[in-house]
């Protein structure tokens, strides 16, 4: 059986795809399983990946009609056999250590879930941003699972996702956010990873460029519910506070970020829909110690800020007027 089981969801990537795959293909961990779904691609992605699949037996490559991110690495999560999992974007790449390192810390913690950091860097190689996480503590430091809660850049022990049947939401964006709830609320053993071997290429065809609030996403809405009624059922491992604030910092995400330029309609939906999440699966939010304005949690103050002031407008109704001050913006 292949220890690790890589999972690349391929479209239209054919600037980026061949260092993607040959960063992979010369892991210092060999044991590998490389899935690359390539999901509907129209540019040359297709003949390339053919290409480097003729080059390496470990690649299992697929070709499907496109269907979005979450349904290729549904595909891949459907195909994996390995002990353990991870996720690598197609236009993404990583250091030659990368996989070695991941799995060393998870054998040697038993771990179920390793975070481990990033590298925001432009097409030539530049550093842009580096987040590198430093500590995880059950109960008292689990800020870790939410700060990087890309999947990119968590390593997996593939049972779980058997286990509980999970899978990413098809049609949604932002569907890393859900997943990593999930994991971070059930795992008992999280471990992190003081490193920074993953490459996030910010390029002009990257979701973070192309981003334009609720007029081209569509929220997790659905994923988000499923995620909560499954940890309802399971229950959680970890601390309820941080949970809690985990899906406050979604909710937040989703209100600020993701709102501008909505339609009216949009945002009465988006509105309700948090609302209705608070009140029903968390309805003594505003007393989380975690959410306050002050509190030691290390995270950015920009994301508490948002949390907090999130709470009170839900506390006081004041939510929908609000988002119609910021839809504005």
């Amino acid at each position: 059986m292949k220890k690790v089981s890589i999972i690349i969801p391929v479209y239209n990537s054919e600037k980026y795809v061949e260092a993607c795959l040959r960063s992979i293909m010369k892991q210092t961990f060999s044991n590998l399983e490389i899935i690359v779904i390539d999901d509907g691609s129209q540019d040359g992605s297709r003949d390339i990946l053919d290409g480097l699949a003729a080059e390496d037996q470990r690649i299992r490559l697929i070709h499907q009609p496109n269907g979005g991110v979450a349904a290729a690495r549904n595909r891949g999560l459907d195909m994996a056999c390995g002990e353990y999992l991870t996720f690598i974007d197609g236009d993404d790449y990583v250091s030659e250590d990368y996989i070695e390192r991941l799995y060393n810390c998870a054998e040697s913690e038993a771990a179920d879930m390793v975070i481990c950091g990033l590298k925001y860097v432009t097409e030539d190689g530049k550093i842009l941003r580096e987040l590198i996480p430093d500590e995880y503590q059950r109960i008292e430091r689990e800020e870790w699972t939410f700060r990087i809660s890309a999947v990119c850049s968590h390593f997996y022990r593939r049972e779980i996702w058997e286990n509980y049947s999970i899978r990413f939401q098809p049609g949604e964006r932002g569907e890393d956010m859900p997943i990593s709830l999930f994991f971070s609320a059930v795992c008992d053993r999280i471990s992190i990873l003081p490193e920074s071997g993953y490459y996030y290429v910010q390029h002009q065809a990257s979701a973070t460029h192309n981003f334009r609030g609720l007029r081209n996403y569509q929220l997790p809405y659905q994923a988000l519910e499923n995620i909560l009624k499954k940890i309802q059922t399971i229950g959680i491992t970890n601390s309820p506070e941080f949970y809690e604030l985990f899906v406050l910092r979604i909710l937040a995400t989703c209100y600020f970020d993701l709102a501008r330029g909505a339609t009216r309609e949009d945002m009465t939906k988006l509105c309700g829909y948090i609302v209705r999440i608070m009140e029903t699966y968390f309805p003594g939010y505003y007393r989380n110690k975690k959410a306050k304005l002050f509190s030691p949690v290390r995270v950015p103050f920009v994301q508490k800020a948002a949390v907090w002031i999130l709470s009170i407008l839900v506390r006081t109704r004041l939510l929908y007027p609000a988002a119609c001050v910021i839809r504005r913006l």
